[in-house]
């Protein structure tokens, strides 16, 4: 439970920032929350007469708890609890909000009637009534990628038959899929139809939309497979019941009935889209509900909650009569200081509820191999201290920033799980890499275990950017089965040219392959039979042609050629050179970099790869071993990472994955201009991914920032953390002076 629900400094000073509010609230509250009494600010969102209201939050200010508390006047004021729904964008949020009910003393028997669902739930469950059937929900990306590859097929087809084909870019390998279904969501979360007006096209429409015309190509695609031929809706994926239920609401056909609640509750609302509004507005406008929603609008990150803060700031209320925003500025999450650090930050006022002194460090490094030492000698400070090692996270603006955090870990014999990101060596840049050296060395136990194979066997296929087909899988899988294929698969995959017949075979499955083979045979013995020897010859021939005939892109032949170079530089490396120059030379000639920018759609993807490379090239460096050894070594790494990781695990995570968690402490390393913002990308998006990260703490919080004070994050001197940490210090102890006078004598 919160602090705002567990009593305590629940009690706080935030009633100065709200009596306006509070005076226009109705009367004396009906309900009576359990074990603790509720700020002036909670109480003006309980009970207020408004019909609409916007609880604007800071972080950690029991958002969750005031929405508890407003559901439950609701229920104290006659409204049964069936005509009530709590929607929220995770499932987390929703299961939290239910449990919180029950917490500050609903009846449990009453709570369970509440409808705590996420959107794509309770859109989901709309549509399967309107629809009078259960449509097939895959949740994975695994599950949803064969759709995809369907998809990718098709376009291709319907492009070679066109009179003058277009150059489109479509997805093969897992990573490209991945960052396609990121933007197709991020589409369909925006509201952005497949259907074209009539007087647009489709190149038109995918430059307003600032996407590639092939990705645009193949969503409408994916789209127009997904819906079928009529006959219902072939699957859903994550926000598709969203996007379906907004586009017919909005359209207004074939109307869909939506349950008719008094009360609608929204948590997260930083992260309401276009999607989620439309159907939000339908559903108020159906039950004539009353409404409110708490959010943290410093806390929009687009690109992980396709919200934006314009859009929010602009479009959410629009429609709403006499809207009220109310402010929840105390925070019971950390104490003053911490509270007056991201009020800096932020330029807003944010009150602590919690009398307590937060350890708030600002730890200064010369390069990457130091702040990784730094924060590994804070984690092992924190255990002698005998704090646990799983109540601590560090967060990460960008996966690259790991590596070296890695090694420091694996060295100093600390376990470490990951979300959001992948452990370095694991991501496809590294493990092509891996791959390389494999082949160089003739080493191919150097990789342990089959499926470490068969991802290092893809990550070279999708960086030799050679045609993903279905028949793939399987030959991937035998060679990573028997390393002694490795070399075949080399020799006669990666660096021999690739032919028509090839191009052919790579669309068809192992036994899709037979089949042709065997009916091609018959072919060929039926025409002999009939005594038609030139028909049959002509078949063999153009077969032979096929197996003889190149037919690969020019990217594909530059791509071979890099490679045999790169193989030729490493095995011309005398054996005693330190891994990381034999490296550097081969990621040179590999031209990384440049090929990354065409896998990927997204620039800065493509940049954050590079850079992934260049940490991996730094931790060898580091390590300094000769090019076999550090291949071994990295072998040992990940048996002993493994291992490790069975034991108490720091969390290392994204600022994506942080968001909406809470840690007892927080460490935010690579706070350096191009780190932490990133180069590039938007300043006000950046700050709130800063103060999300920040904000995640309750007790200690450590930042890492270069010795340099011109290469130092704008960020660390916005939240100002030694003035925070004075004024924080006096805020206590007149707190403390407050409930005990005698504390001030000496």
């Amino acid at each position: 439970m919160s602090q705002a629900a567990s009593g305590g400094a629940a009690r706080s000073t935030s009633g100065s920032t709200s009596g306006s509010a509070a005076r226009s609230a109705s009367a004396t509250p009906r309900f009576r929350p359990r074990g603790f009494t509720p700020t002036a600010e909670q109480l003006a969102i309980q009970t207020h007469s408004a019909r609409y209201i916007i609880a604007m939050a800071n972080a950690g200010a029991a958002k969750t708890t005031t929405l508890a508390l407003r559901i439950a006047e609701s229920i104290s004021r006659g409204v049964s609890p069936d005509h009530i729904v709590a929607l929220s964008f995770s499932s987390e949020a929703a299961r939290v909000l239910a449990a919180r009910l029950v917490e500050i003393g609903v009846d449990e028997a009453l709570a369970r009637r509440v409808r705590c669902a996420t959107f794509d739930e309770f859109a989901r469950q709309v549509l399967r009534d309107h629809e009078g059937c259960d449509t097939p929900f895959l949740p994975s990306f695994e599950a949803l990628a064969p759709q995809v590859r369907a998809a990718v097929a098709e376009v291709r087809r319907r492009e070679a038959e066109r009179r003058s084909p277009r150059e489109l870019w479509l997805p093969e390998h897992n990573a490209q899929i991945a960052e396609f279904l990121r933007i197709a969501w991020q589409l369909k979360a925006q509201q952005v139809s497949p259907a074209l007006a009539e007087d647009e096209t489709v190149a038109a429409r995918a430059e307003a939309l600032d996407v590639a015309e092939g990705l645009f190509v193949l969503y409408r695609q994916l789209e127009k497979t997904r819906a079928g031929d009529g006959e219902g809706c072939r699957w859903r994926t994550v926000l598709d019941a969203t996007f379906d239920l907004a586009e017919r609401l909005a359209r207004g056909e074939a109307p869909v009935r939506l349950p008719g609640f008094r009360v609608v509750i929204v948590d997260e609302l930083q992260d309401m889209n276009p999607a989620t509004l439309t159907c939000l507005e339908h559903l108020i406008e159906q039950g004539r509900a009353w409404f409110t929603g708490a959010g943290d609008f410093d806390q929009v990150i687009h690109r992980w909650a396709s919200a934006d803060a314009s859009f929010v700031g602009t479009q959410l209320g629009r429609h709403w009569h006499g809207v009220r925003r109310l402010p929840l500025t105390t925070t019971f999450r950390h104490g003053p200081a911490m509270a007056l650090a991201t009020g800096f930050l932020k330029a807003k006022p944010v009150v602590s509820g919690r009398g307590h002194d937060a350890r708030l460090r600002l730890e200064r490094y010369t390069d990457r191999r130091d702040e990784a030492a730094k924060l590994v000698a804070a984690l092992l400070e924190r255990q002698r201290r005998g704090r646990p090692l799983d109540a601590c996270a560090v967060i990460l603006r960008a996966p690259h920033q790991s590596i070296a955090i890695e090694n420091a870990l694996l060295e100093a014999g600390l376990g470490w799980r990951v979300e959001g990101l992948e452990s370095y060596l694991l991501r496809s840049e590294i493990l092509m890499l891996r791959g390389v050296i494999a082949f160089a060395l003739a080493d191919y136990e150097s990789i342990p275990g089959v499926d470490k194979r068969f991802q290092v066997l893809q990550a070279l296929e999708l960086w030799q950017e050679l045609a993903w087909g279905s028949r793939r899988v399987d030959d991937l899988k035998t060679a990573a089965a028997q390393p002694e294929l490795f070399d075949a698969f080399l020799r006669g995959r990666l660096l021999r040219p690739q032919t028509r017949a090839d191009r052919a075979a790579a669309e068809l499955s192992g036994a899709a392959e037979l089949q042709a083979a065997h009916h091609l045979l018959d072919t060929i013995a039926r025409l002999r039979r009939e005594g038609r020897h030139d028909e049959a010859n002509a078949i063999v021939r153009q077969q032979h042609e096929d197996a003889q005939t190149v037919d690969e892109t020019p990217a594909q032949r530059r791509a071979r050629a890099r490679l045999e170079q790169a193989l030729a530089a490493l095995q011309a490396s005398p054996a005693d050179e330190p891994a990381h120059l034999a490296l550097r030379r081969a990621a040179a000639i590999l031209d990384l970099r440049g090929v990354a920018h065409r896998l990927f759609i997204d620039p800065n993807t493509a940049d954050l790869v590079a850079s992934s490379v260049d940490g991996f090239i730094d931790a060898a460096s580091s390590i300094g071993l000769p090019l076999r050894e550090f291949a071994q070594w990295l072998r040992q790494a990940e048996e002993k990472a493994a291992k490790l990781r069975k034991r108490k695990t720091v969390l290392l995570c994204t600022v994506e994955a942080a968001k909406g968690q809470e840690f007892e402490a927080v460490m935010v390393p690579g706070l350096e201009q191009g780190g932490f913002p990133l180069a590039g990308w938007d300043r006000g998006e950046e700050s709130n991914r800063f103060y999300v990260a920040v904000t995640r703490m309750r007790d200690e919080l450590t930042l890492f920032a270069p010795a340099a004070a011109a290469r130092v994050s704008p960020f660390v001197t916005a939240i100002d953390l030694d003035t925070a940490i004075s004024r924080g210090r006096s805020q206590l102890d007149a707190l403390l002076t407050a409930h005990d006078p005698a504390a001030a004598w000496p």
